[in-house]
C-alpha cells in the first residue's frame, strides 16, 4: 500500500498547509488513506477525496465504528492528484 509513498515526516508539498500533521488516529487504526469516490447532489464535481483510517488487517474503515474528523491539509482551492497524497505520506485510492 506504501510502495511509491513518501514518509517523510512532517509531510512536506507546496500546496500542503503550513504544519499540518495527521491526527492521531482512532484505537485500532494506523493508515491514514484518501479515497476518490462518488458524490452527488454536488455541481459540476463527480467525484471527491475523503480522508479516513483503514486496518489493513480487516479491511474496515474507521468511520465504520468511530466519529472523528480529519482536516483537509490542501490550501484553499487546490485540487489534489493521486500523486499529491503520496507526496504526504498518505496512500490515495482510486
Amino acid at each position: 500500500m506504501y510502495k511509491g509513498v513518501n514518509t517523510t515526516n512532517p509531510p512536506q508539498h507546496a500546496k500542503l498547509l503550513h504544519g499540518w500533521t495527521p491526527p492521531t488516529p482512532p484505537a485500532g487504526y494506523r493508515n491514514l488513506v484518501a479515497i476518490l469516490a462518488p458524490v452527488v447532489g454536488v455541481p459540476g464535481k463527480s467525484h471527491d477525496w475523503f480522508l479516513d483510517y483503514l486496518d489493513t488487517e480487516t479491511a474496515v474503515f474507521a468511520s465504520e465504528e468511530h466519529q472523528f474528523d480529519v482536516p483537509w491539509p490542501w490550501a484553499d482551492g487546490f485540487q489534489p492528484q493521486p500523486a499529491d497524497w503520496d507526496a504526504i505520506g498518505i496512500p490515495a485510492l482510486t
